[in-house]
């Protein structure tokens, strides 16, 4: 994913707000509802930058599809709800399952080994990706991604 210019967030911020009210919450409602503080969480709503993970927690609070704040924030005008649940995990459709598996194994990186080298976390992130599609988690290159 390519760094999101300002209005591209600030697109964002307004989806974020817009569902806030929606769920009749006040910001720090909103931000325990995420696990973030309340610092955090307005960085979200100022349109400021901010990590993948708090992206991750605003979406799973607001009820929006994982992957929803990033898909907005590429050009998508409403954020995506979460699909069904199914075995306790919602699923949703995946536009690039490949580039979701990578910022997973990033965000774990980052939140373990905060230390390591984007070289080696990249190789890691390649690694783990093909040892999924190798296991059959993920499709093979070219097929639907899709959950089904």
């Amino acid at each position: 994913m390519t760094i999101p210019s300002h209005a591209d967030r600030l697109r964002l911020a307004k989806l974020v707000i817009h569902r806030r009210r929606e769920l009749g919450w006040h910001k720090v409602d909103a931000a325990k509802a995420a696990g973030l503080t309340h610092t955090t969480y307005m960085r979200v709503e100022n349109a400021q930058s901010v990590r993948d993970v708090t992206y991750s927690a605003v979406e799973k609070a607001f009820g929006w599809a994982p992957g929803a704040c990033h898909a907005v924030l590429e050009g998508l005008e409403e954020a995506p709800l979460a699909g069904d649940v199914e075995g306790g995990a919602r699923f949703a459709p995946v536009v690039n399952i490949d580039e979701e598996a990578r910022r997973a194994v990033q965000d774990v990186v980052i939140a373990v080994t905060p230390e390591m080298p984007a070289g080696k976390m990249a190789e890691l992130e390649k690694g783990i990706v093909e040892m999924l599609r190798q296991r059959g988690v993920i499709p093979p290159r070219g097929e639907d991604a899709t959950p089904r």
